[in-house]
């Protein structure tokens, strides 16, 4: 009985070490589904170069995709916050995943992504739209990802 409760522990040890984390590394971010992130960009001219992570959060619900974008309130503040949330989400009931983008540069944000799907274990390069500042941009997929890489950002008039 001893060994299965030690065995058990060690499982459960292993399997919380396993899970993903969001980690940042010279300018390219990875966020594993299910979280929220809120950070503070360092810039070299119109390049994103680095990220201090302001405040991050775990989403464990799927996300309403329409009361999200209804909830959304615009404003006027530069304060070149960049806040991201991947996660799994409902648009009306269809599953998907998304990545909420809202950030407040006063510009066009262009950004790179790589995204990994469930079980693989390289990541695949995806398309993303310009992010607009100060609106939430949301970038969806059906596929079963479990984290996602920012990278290349840089911004534009």
């Amino acid at each position: 009985m001893k060994k299965i409760l030690a065995l058990l522990f060690l499982f459960l040890i292993i399997i919380t070490q396993a899970q993903e984390k969001v980690s940042l590394n010279k300018g390219e971010i990875i966020i594993p589904i299910g979280e929220k992130i809120l950070l503070n960009p360092e810039f070299k001219g119109n390049k994103i170069i680095s990220f201090k992570i302001i405040k991050e959060e775990s989403i464990t619900e799927k996300l309403d995709l329409l009361d999200m974008l209804q909830k959304f309130k615009k404003d006027d503040i530069k304060d070149n916050s960049i806040e991201f949330t991947f996660s799994e989400a409902q648009m009306m009931t269809t599953p998907v995943n998304i990545l909420l983008t809202i950030q407040k540069t006063g510009k066009k944000m262009i950004f790179k992504a790589k995204i990994r799907l469930k079980g693989a274990s390289s990541y695949e390069s995806t398309s993303i739209m310009p992010s607009v500042s100060n609106t939430s941009h949301i970038e969806q997929w059906k596929d079963n990802i479990d984290s996602i890489i920012l990278y290349d950002f840089e911004l534009i008039n």
